[in-house]
């Protein structure tokens, strides 16, 4: 049976294998639908000239044709590539996506076989990369809506099977079969290798496998599969500045957001800051994503979005999500912080974007230090403008002050909570009135504690049970007196007296229970209230010192800044200075400096060198 169709098309095949046009090549090759009109036939001339059976070697000798002879070992995996590419042709049923996915892995996974060869390999770069994506498109669609396969799962059986297990998605397995790919390009050898050579033969895919098997990665939540692959690219890679821009901004954006995912704020931000630099600026879609990841790394690090910054077209929608959290940081309000960052409707957007954790946990340190700071230039004392030349008391704050603020920040929240239409109760606001546990965020009683309160006032009376329970204790048979003699108590009287008697001259806890304000013990606020400071003065957020007696916030050294520069410096200023110490970025490949090059600076000591030709 005559396949002209067939023929041609292996014709032109042979053609471009011969001329090593991989560009071409993948532009014949291929699959989404809608086709033209020449692979309905041809696929129509597979069925009827090469059905499944015994007529498929037939088509694999055809198959084996297109590959030209050399004087070194045959490429079949090659030949074995384009006779699976037919087969598929023939068989595929866009009907059942999960047949259809079964199919175009298995057609990835040996054009990726074919990409390994080191003479012939590179011609197939282009067809690998058009698979990796029509994969990938097919497995996130497919993880989007997974209803469309819960049927064929079930009737294949997998769903039980994959209960015992642990499941692994359509995407995370397209991402093995590409990360395959990307390891072909990393470690081919032609060319010079490591950061002093460029992009030769299969390394010029490294960057394109890697954006790929990135964004599957990320889809699928499976970040701790990327480091292996940052860690192959910083030690073997060519410099990522040899490479495309489109390569360098997709890259550079995906390595931020994994250093960010990772809390490495500071080698995030100058990626995230890099790969908006050099993204095209009509690039519009691109840019906001990359705002997305970056505006909030510079929350955390004290820097707010400018107005600016936030009136570009990229920025459209991001203030109405990032600016009310910069304002809570101002205020020093750290109930209404927590309580803006709560998980609900206001914060799904931060948290499928993957910034809420981190927005939530670390700025509300720098809300804390916005209410010290208010408090202390209301409250605190800032020296004597009279005296500057005399020696005297460094400026301080009395951390009662502080205290007061936090209570009536309490009290100005719990009154909120009093009107009848409360959208939500914001529990922080009782944390001051509870006797156990902190005082400034509530935590609601272990279940095991459960009814505590309760069970003290019931042991309040000496009721029979608690005799019964306790009267080996309460009322024993013999017991020492205050001169320490030894007393019987044969009738069994309760020795100490009732059990709601006075006992706190024996308590051995001295911050037990105390009462504010009295006896001159701290509350158990304050002792929160100092490991608060203790922790910003620890991450140079703040400067100055603690005094434990008559708790106090001293800073020294104010006489020529003044005390709010000199106490409370630059977020921004200080986080920088301390992190610019070291600029490398782990996984981005930087060309080698001069300095390298000309053997690192190193200092030779020639003290002891003999002159030329001396024994």
């Amino acid at each position: 049976m005559a396949t002209p169709t067939l023929d041609r098309f292996l014709s032109s095949i042979a053609d471009l294998v011969k001329d090593r046009d991989g560009a071409r090549l993948q532009d014949f090759l291929q699959l989404e639908p809608p086709l033209p009109d020449i692979y309905q036939h041809m696929s129509a001339e597979l069925r009827q000239r090469y059905p499944t059976g015994p007529k498929e070697t037939e088509l694999l000798r055809r198959c084996e044709a297109l590959v030209p002879r050399s004087k070194g070992a045959p490429w079949g995996a090659f030949s074995t590539f384009m006779k699976l590419y037919f087969t598929f042709l023939r068989d595929v049923n866009v009907d059942n996506l999960l047949e259809t996915y079964d199919l175009l892995k298995g057609l990835l996974n040996q054009c990726v076989l074919a990409l390994g060869d080191s003479q012939m390999g590179v011609v197939v770069l282009p067809t690998v990369l058009y698979l990796s994506k029509v994969l990938a498109k097919l497995a996130m669609g497919l993880d989007r809506r997974p209803e469309l396969i819960a049927h064929l799962l079930r009737l294949e059986g997998r769903s039980n099977q994959e209960e015992a297990a642990e499941k692994v998605t359509l995407v995370e397995k397209s991402a093995n079969v590409v990360r395959e790919a990307f390891i072909k390009c990393l470690t081919d050898r032609s060319g010079t290798p490591g950061v002093h050579g460029k992009p030769e033969g299969r390394r010029i895919g490294i960057y394109l496998m890697a954006n790929l098997c990135l964004k599957l990665l990320f889809q699928c939540g499976k970040l701790r599969n990327a480091e292996q692959m940052f860690a192959s690219i910083s030690a073997q890679s060519p410099p990522l500045t040899h490479f495309p821009a489109s390569q360098r901004v997709t890259y550079l954006y995906y390595l931020g957001r994994y250093l960010f995912s990772n809390n490495l704020f500071h080698p995030a931000r100058i990626a995230l800051q890099a790969s908006y630099d050099q993204c095209h600026h009509q690039a519009i879609n691109q840019k906001r994503a990359i705002l997305t990841y970056l505006i909030p790394c510079n929350i955390i690090m004290g820097r707010f979005p400018s107005s600016h910054l936030l009136q570009r077209p990229e920025a459209e929608g991001l203030a109405d999500r990032f600016l009310p959290i910069c304002r809570l940081i101002t205020r020093g309000d750290y109930i209404a912080f927590r309580e803006h960052l709560t998980v609900g409707p206001d914060t799904e957007w931060l948290a499928r974007k993957g910034i809420l954790l981190q927005l939530r946990n670390r700025c509300e340190i720098l809300v804390w230090r916005s209410l010290a700071r208010k408090v202390f230039i209301h409250g605190g004392f800032h020296g004597d403008p009279q005296g500057q030349a005399q020696r005297g008391p460094p400026p301080f704050l009395y951390l009662n002050r502080l205290e007061a603020a936090v209570r009536w920040i309490q009290s100005q929240h719990a009154q909120s909570q009093a009107g009848f239409f409360t959208p939500r109760l914001q529990p922080d606001s009782q944390a001051g009135q509870t006797a156990h546990g902190s005082q400034i965020i509530y935590k609601a009683p272990d279940w095991d504690f459960e009814g505590v309160d309760e069970l003290e006032a019931q042991e309040a009376v000496a009721s029979p049970a608690l005799l019964e329970k306790y009267a080996d204790y309460l009322s024993p048979d013999s017991f020492f007196d205050a001169q320490g003699q030894p007393q019987m108590n044969a009738p069994g009287n309760l020795v100490d007296g009732p059990p709601a008697a006075d006992y706190q001259q024996y308590e051995l806890d001295p911050y037990a229970n105390p009462t504010p304000g009295e006896d001159g013990k701290p509350t158990p606020m304050m002792r929160e209230l100092e490991s608060i400071l203790a922790s910003l003065l620890t991450q140079g957020l703040m400067r100055g010192y603690l005094t434990h007696k008559n708790p106090r916030l001293a800073i020294p050294g104010a006489r020529l800044r003044g005390a709010v520069p000199t106490g409370f410096p630059n977020v921004w200023q200080t986080i920088q200075a301390r992190e610019s110490e070291d600029d490398n970025v782990p996984g981005w490949v930087q060309p080698p400096s001069a300095t390298a090059l000309a053997g690192g600076g190193r200092v030779v000591n020639l003290a002891g060198a003999r002159p030329v030709g001396v024994q």
